[in-house]
């Protein structure tokens, strides 16, 4: 089997069209069909209905996929393998809100298992995360279960890593929810649709009308915000205690049970037995 040609149509199939495969492979469009042809050719079957200019994939390039990321794996390893390094190298991203609290222990822990290895970490929203796994720009990423995005695109193995709960962030001086919600309520710019998500649930479980959002683009331009008086968030528990702002800002507990986030460990399902994403469960979960 030519593997260029299956490599190819792995990408287009992630990817979900030639053009974008193409870019990625710094080709011109009629090479990337050209090599889907060669491998329906070779292998006998029709992998994608062609018409108004587009691709549309069948039954086979589906069932064609799920071999393609096993044995494209495998080929990766070996080549890794014969040259004698990279097996451990790996590329990570963390929702914004977790980094600080995560990274130090995973680049620790990471390069005790595999201290030749490079290591690739980039912090963003989960949704931007989710389709940059997805598009097999990341190995793995830790993100917030259940955000926007994770229901589109290609499959991912999510794992579920552990739970947070939630708690409002307010200035100093403030003595209850109800005083916090009289200020505007401030959330992560690239967080937006997930932490308006969970205000709004918290809202909701209050039997409140969600309030106008303002939107920061940074973590520290939020708790700046709320130090200066000029509103509240409501954060995971964790990003509090990462920031040591006890006693330095107000944390007030929800008037309501079962308000919290749930974070996931999420890659593609062809790393489902890499050994680095069982090493990267272990170090997040501690097991």
């Amino acid at each position: 089997m030519d593997f260029v040609a299956l490599e190819t149509f792995k990408l287009v199939m992630d990817l979900g069209s030639v053009t974008a495969a193409a870019e990625r492979l710094h080709t011109v469009q009629p090479n990337v069909t050209a090599r889907l042809r060669k491998l329906e050719a070779e292998l006998g079957v029709i992998l994608f209905n062609r018409a108004h200019r587009r691709l549309t994939p069948t039954d086979k390039a589906q069932e064609l996929l799920v071999h393609a990321n096993e044995i494209l794996l495998r080929v990766d390893v070996a080549r890794q393998a014969v040259a004698g390094q990279g097996l451990g190298d790996v590329r990570m991203g963390f929702v914004s809100t977790q980094a600080s609290k995560w990274l130090p222990a995973f680049i620790r822990d990471y390069r005790a298992a595999h201290p030749e290895a490079e290591i690739i970490v980039d912090t963003a929203a989960t949704e931007t995360l989710v389709r940059e796994v997805q598009e097999s720009r990341m190995d793995a990423a830790m993100v917030v279960e259940g955000h926007a995005g994770q229901g589109s695109g290609p499959a991912l193995t999510a794992t579920r890593l552990f739970s947070e709960k939630l708690v409002i962030l307010a200035p100093p001086g403030t003595h209850s929810p109800e005083q916090a919600f009289s200020y505007p309520l401030m959330v992560l710019r690239q967080e937006q649709k997930g932490y308006r998500n969970f205000a709004h649930d918290l809202f909701q479980a209050m039997g409140r009308e969600p309030p106008k959002l303002m939107k920061i683009s940074t973590l520290e331009g939020v708790i700046a915000c709320i130090r200066a008086g000029l509103g509240y968030s409501v954060l995971p528990r964790s990003v509090i205690a990462a920031r040591h702002l006890e006693g330095a800002l107000s944390i007030l507990e929800p008037e309501v049970a079962d308000i919290g986030i749930h974070l996931a460990l999420v890659h593609r399902p062809e790393l489902d037995r890499d050994p680095r994403m069982a090493l990267l469960k272990r170090i997040f979960t501690g097991s």
